[in-house]
C-alpha cells in the first residue's frame, strides 16, 4: 500500500511538471489569445482583428459655463496658484452663513464683552507649497445674491453684491490649520456687534436670518500677487466663531466665563440657506498655456501638438475625428481591400491619451512622479462640454445613478483613469464607435452627415473642481485601438 500511495505521488508530480512546462510555454508565445482569434479555424466565414487608427485632431478650448454651486457639505476653495504652464488660478467663494451655536437659548447674556473672532474651516485638500501662508479678507454681502435658477458658474461675479469694505482679514499658514484669527476693521466690528445684538427670534428663524444678513465673500487679499496655494475647506466646518464673556444678571460688575456663537456655511438642519458657490479666476498671460491660441479651433486653425487640461474652468483639450479617421473606419468593410471580408462587427475600441512625459524611461522617471501626483485622478469625454454631456461610454447623470443605487465605486466600463505605469488615460469608447459606424453607414458615404465628431477632454463631472493639471500629448500620438469581427 506504501508503495502504491508513492508511485500515486510521483505520477502525479510529474503531470503537474507537465502541466507547468504547458503554461510556461503558452505564456511566452506573440500570439494574444485573449479575443480568442485562435480558435477560428481558416476556413471559416469569419474572423477577428486588431487595427490601431490614428488622424485624431487636438486644440485647446475653454468654457465659462462650469457650473459652480456648493452642493451640501461640499468643498469651497480659496487661495491663488501660479505656474509657468498654466499661467495663475484664483479661487474664492461666496455663501449665506448660518447660526449653528448660540451661547444661550435666550441669546448672548447681559452686555457681552468681545474677546476675539475666529474664521474656522476644515482642509481636505491642497495644491501648492505647504509652507506657504496666505491673507484672505472676507466681505459683507450687502443684498440677496441669488439668481432667480440658484446656477452659479466660475465666472460669477461676486463684486457687484458686496460691500467694498472688508469686514476682516485672516491667514492661513498651514493645511494642518484649523481656525485663524480674524483681523477686524471698523465695518467688521460693526458688523460683529449686529450679529450679537439680534433677537433670537431671528436667531432660530432661517429665513428672517438669511434676509437681514445675506452672506460673505472670501478672496485672497492680495490678487495682484504671487502665492503658491489653493486650500480646499468644507463648507459645513467653514464659517466664524465669536469668543466673548459677558456679566453677572445680579452683580452688573462679575464677568462670567467666556462664552461663544459658531456660524457654518453650511448648517445640516436648516430649512432656507445654505447656497454657496465657487468662484475661480484663470489668467494666463506669460504661461505656456497661453502663448497657444485657446479656442482656436476652427478648420484651419493650426492643431496643438501638446493639449492641457485642469479643473475649475480652465483649459482642457478638444479632440476632431478627421475625414481621414472616417475612412479608415470604413476600409475595414472594403471587401476589396480585406480579402472578401464584407460585414464589419466593431468588438471594443480603446482611446489612449499618452502624457508628455515618458514614464518607462528611467532618465525621465524623477519628473514623472509629481507629474503623475499632480495630474487628474479621471477624465470624462464630453460631446457638448456645457451640458455636460458625454460620449455614450461615459453618462455621467446614468453613473451617478447606478452609483447612488449600488455603492459609491461602482463606475461605467468606461474607465478613463489614469494609468501611473503606462503614463496615459485610458478610455473605452467603444459605444462612440460603434454610433459612428452606424451613422456612415446611414450617410450613404456623405461623411458631413456622422454627428458628434468633436470631443471635449475634461475632468469627470464629479471631479471638475479637481486641483489637478496635467500635459497630455495630442494630433498623431493619440490611438484609438479597434478591435472588430469580419464576416463573409
Amino acid at each position: 500500500m506504501i508503495r502504491y500511495k508513492m508511485s500515486l505521488r510521483r505520477a502525479f508530480s510529474a503531470v503537474m511538471v507537465l502541466v507547468a512546462a504547458v503554461v510556461a510555454l503558452s505564456a511566452c508565445t506573440e500570439v494574444n489569445d485573449a479575443i480568442g482569434s485562435d480558435l477560428i479555424p481558416e476556413n471559416q466565414r469569419m474572423t477577428i482583428r486588431i487595427d490601431t487608427l490614428h488622424n485624431l485632431e487636438t486644440y485647446l478650448t475653454q468654457s465659462d459655463s462650469v457650473k459652480s454651486r456648493i452642493v451640501g457639505s461640499s468643498d469651497a476653495f480659496l487661495g491663488q496658484l501660479r505656474n509657468d504652464t498654466f499661467g495663475l488660478r484664483r479661487c474664492s467663494f461666496i455663501g449665506q452663513f448660518l447660526p449653528t451655536q448660540v451661547p444661550y437659548t435666550a441669546g448672548f447674556g447681559l452686555d457681552p464683552i468681545l474677546d476675539s473672532v475666529m474664521f474656522t474651516y476644515s482642509i481636505s485638500d491642497y495644491k501648492g507649497d505647504t509652507m506657504a501662508s496666505q491673507k484672505f479678507f472676507a466681505y459683507e454681502v450687502n443684498k440677496p445674491f441669488i439668481p432667480e435658477d440658484s446656477t452659479f458658474y466660475v465666472t460669477f461675479d461676486a463684486e457687484g453684491y458686496i460691500n467694498p469694505e472688508p469686514l476682516f482679514e485672516f491667514e492661513i499658514t498651514s493645511p494642518t490649520a484649523t481656525s485663524s484669527r480674524a483681523h477686524l476693521t471698523e465695518a467688521g466690528r460693526k458688523f460683529v456687534k449686529r450679529l450679537m445684538e439680534t433677537d433670537t427670534v431671528t436667531y432660530y428663524n432661517d429665513t428672517l436670518w438669511v434676509n437681514k444678513f445675506h452672506g460673505l465673500y472670501v478672496a485672497p487679499a492680495n490678487p495682484d500677487q504671487e502665492s503658491k496655494v489653493i486650500y480646499s475647506t468644507e463648507t459645513s466646518y467653514t464659517g466664524l466663531e465669536l469668543w466673548m464673556r459677558d456679566h453677572d444678571s445680579v452683580d452688573h460688575n462679575l464677568i462670567y466665563d467666556t462664552i461663544y456663537a459658531a456660524y457654518a456655511f453650511y448648517a445640516k438642519d436648516a430649512k432656507v440657506g445654505n447656497i454657496s458657490a465657487n468662484v475661480v479666476e484663470h489668467d494666463y498671460t506669460g504661461s505656456i498655456v497661453g502663448s497657444l491660441g485657446i479656442n482656436d479651433t476652427l478648420a484651419g486653425d493650426p492643431t496643438q501638438r501638446t493639449i492641457y487640461v485642469e479643473g475649475m474652468g480652465g483649459v482642457m483639450g478638444y479632440l476632431k475625428v478627421t475625414d481621414q479617421f472616417i475612412d479608415m473606419l470604413t476600409d475595414l468593410g472594403d471587401e476589396m481591400k480585406n480579402g472578401g471580408y464584407s460585414t464589419v462587427s466593431i468588438n471594443q475600441a480603446m482611446l489612449y491619451l499618452p502624457l508628455t512625459v515618458d514614464v518607462t524611461n528611467p532618465a525621465e522617471r524623477p519628473a514623472a512622479i509629481p507629474f503623475l501626483d499632480a495630474a487628474p485622478t479621471r477624465l470624462g469625454l464630453y460631446t457638448n462640454f456645457a451640458s455636460q454631456t458625454g460620449i455614450p461610454d461615459y453618462d455621467p447623470e446614468y453613473e451617478e445613478t447606478l452609483s447612488s443605487t449600488y455603492g459609491d465605486e461602482y463606475k461605467l466600463p468606461y474607465g478613463g483613469e489614469l494609468n501611473r505605469s503606462r503614463g496615459c488615460y485610458t478610455m473605452d469608447i467603444t459605444a462612440y464607435i460603434q454610433r459612428m459606424w452606424s451613422d456612415y453607414l446611414k450617410a450613404d458615404g456623405d461623411l458631413q452627415k456622422i454627428q458628434y465628431r468633436s470631443i471635449y477632454i475634461a475632468p469627470t463631472v464629479k471631479e471638475l473642481f479637481t486641483l489637478g493639471q496635467v500635459a497630455l500629448r495630442g494630433d498623431e500620438d493619440l490611438q484609438v485601438v479597434l478591435t472588430y469581427t469580419l464576416m463573409r
